[in-house]
């Protein structure tokens, strides 16, 4: 299996994601592909860039058996729009990862539309690799019109 994993583009590291890939059971049955940003390094069980140009990006996203991505919008939507199995691990503030936890939100919002596989304990990563083919994610459809359609009956109201 050829699984793709996104680390963004934050100008903070991910560590912690990093360290449940390397330690993974996963990583040694599976072409792991990670696009890294700031957690620079070369790692001897997984392919490593630290950017992609988008359309590299995308074609990365495409021959993906499966993704694991942090909690960004665009990310977890790239994924969802190629109708990819995706897994979700937020970055926390606690952990310096982002300033704040606004990503567990972002998440969360996808989890209730039955789109993504969320994970929130890493040691529970290969078990949620193991079980993402009995996953089915619902299509995606974006909100663009529905929030449009709220500003629209917003201003009318006035």
């Amino acid at each position: 299996m050829r699984i793709f994993v996104m680390f963004g583009t934050q100008d903070k590291r991910f560590d912690r994601l990093l360290n449940a890939i390397l330690d993974s059971k996963f990583v040694n049955e599976n072409d792991v592909y990670v696009q890294l940003g700031y957690t620079k390094g070369t790692y001897d069980k997984i392919h490593c860039q630290e950017y992609y140009s988008e359309e590299e990006l995308l074609h990365q996203i495409e021959i993906a058996d499966l993704i694991i991505t942090h909690a960004g919008v665009a990310a977890i939507v790239s994924a969802l729009k190629l109708k990819k199995r995706t897994i979700v691990v937020p970055r926390l503030g606690k952990y310096k990862e982002q300033n704040n936890d606004h990503q567990v939100q972002i998440m969360e919002r996808f989890v209730k539309k039955d789109y993504i596989i969320p994970c929130t304990d890493l040691s529970k990563l290969d078990e949620l690799v193991e079980n993402a083919h009995n996953f089915e994610p619902k299509d995606y459809k974006s909100e663009k019109q529905g929030i449009i359609d709220e500003i629209t009956n917003f201003i009318n109201k006035l």
